[in-house]
């Protein structure tokens, strides 16, 4: 019982699945600075919501440890209430510690559009996050780690955020480091 309550707990939580590799086509290839790649994941909003999302993403290895880039988000999201659209955009950073640990810093800026099925009203929306994050990456082999990590929006204002929760816990994998 406790196994089945761990991986319900770990299902509420939006699984994201990262990849990066080199644009020059090896993954591998010490000397290339460019990286790409992204999450996709879904995750529960609520009793009965459901949210979809892709975050590609295009990097610049300014250090062997620091990679900096552009996001875009595209978000999904339908629960018994409403159902919205989001689209996001904004500059992220990234630095790994001897490929055990990283910080994480991103900047996005959502462009929401949502309609309440009971009343039929549509409504837009901009919202801005900056997300302060860390982790743990474990090697898998090659050049391919599993990422475990949270991220806390400073930004987040309770009240007034269309975001559920400052706080974003996530598993994933990251290819080409």
């Amino acid at each position: 019982m406790r196994k089945i309550n761990f991986i319900m707990l770990l299902c509420l939580f939006a699984i994201t699945v990262n990849a990066q590799v080199s644009v020059s086509g090896s993954a591998s290839e010490p000397n290339s600075k460019w990286v790409y790649g992204g999450n996709a994941g879904a995750g529960f909003v609520g009793g009965n919501g459901l949210t979809i999302y892709v975050t590609p993403s295009l990097g610049y290895k300014l250090t062997n440890d620091l990679i900096g880039g552009i996001e875009g988000n595209f978000s999904w999201r339908k629960s018994d209430y409403s159902r919205s659209i989001i689209f996001g955009v904004g500059p992220f950073l990234r630095y790994f510690i001897g490929r055990s640990f990283y910080t994480s810093a991103n900047y996005r800026h959502y462009f929401i559009n949502e309609k309440v099925k009971d009343t039929g009203v549509k409504y837009s929306e901009n919202e801005s996050t900056l997300n302060l994050g860390a982790g743990y990456l474990q090697s898998l082999g090659s050049n391919a780690y599993l990422k475990v990590g949270a991220n806390y929006n400073v930004l987040y204002k309770k009240d007034e955020s269309v975001m559920g929760s400052p706080f974003v816990p996530y598993i994933g994998v990251v290819f080409g480091l």
